[in-house]
């Protein structure tokens, strides 16, 4: 315990809390010589203590173990995935309660150093990602080409517009997207891409689910100011012939915008 508090003093854990964590995971016995080397007791108790939601532990793994982690990321064979966006669903994984059930990061019994079981989660989260991408790419590729290429109800203007101008909407949108800040983008890929919902994302950023909403409203708006002031300056088209262009930028943004959230990643 003394060890735990020695190298976690912000960390603030009940003795008999740690104790029983402890002995479920490694056994009375072993708990009995915790004074052996083999077992990081330090780990584990920043462990339990992030188990415990404990925000000072909390704070502790992001600074000194998660924000370390990114370089493991980068190494994963293939690429294609975004180190902050793995971050974040680590983070969720191994920090956000549900049903009941104790977070993730009390599955960590100090078998390995902290930081190389992290590594191996950041690793596999990585891994995983990136074969859900290569999944959804093949499916959303379709259905984009579908929707850029569709029709629009009959209106001759806007179909018009829409194949006169298709590269210039889809690098409107793109640089759009680039603009963004990166806690916007973030919650945009984690929503639209991967599903995640608004109360499990506002979990994560420790806000409630509406506020999270407001941020995605917030970002589509932001992309179509973007997206305007873009196409204005390219295309130097009538005022009436960018809001009709504008009025198919914004029909389509949504079936648009998991492709260029993956584009720009």
């Amino acid at each position: 315990m003394s060890v735990g508090r020695e190298a976690w003093p912000e960390v603030v854990l009940a003795e008999e809390d740690f104790s029983r964590y402890l002995a479920q995971r490694l056994g009375t016995e072993a708990v009995s010589s915790m004074a052996s080397q083999d077992v990081p007791v330090a780990d584990l108790y920043l462990a339990c203590a992030c188990a415990r939601g404990i925000p000072a532990a909390h704070a502790a793994l992001e600074r000194h173990f998660l924000s370390k982690v990114a370089r493991a990321v980068s190494r994963v064979r293939g690429g294609g995935v975004d180190a902050e966006e793995v971050l974040q669903q680590l983070r969720h994984r191994l920090l956000a309660t549900e049903g009941g059930a104790e977070p993730r990061i009390a599955e960590y019994r100090g078998t390995a150093p902290l930081s190389a079981w992290l590594r191996a989660a950041a690793v596999r989260t990585a891994l995983n990602l990136q074969r859900a991408e290569g999944r959804r790419a093949r499916v959303e590729q379709e259905a984009d080409g579908t929707a850029l290429e569709g029709g629009l109800g009959g209106d001759v203007e806007l179909e018009y517009l829409r194949r006169r101008h298709h590269q210039d909407f889809r690098e409107a949108l793109a640089v759009a997207v680039a603009n963004l800040p990166p806690r916007e983008r973030t919650v945009l890929r984690l929503h639209v891409v991967e599903g995640v919902s608004l109360e499990r994302i506002g979990a994560m950023y420790r806000t409630h689910k509406s506020t999270v909403s407001r941020w995605v409203s917030h970002a589509k708006q932001q992309m179509l100011v973007h997206a305007r002031e873009h196409l204005a300056a390219r295309l130097q088209l009538s005022v009436d012939d960018l809001n009709s262009l504008m009025r198919v930028v914004g029909g389509q943004l949504d079936l648009s915008l998991p492709g260029l959230l993956r584009e720009t990643a």
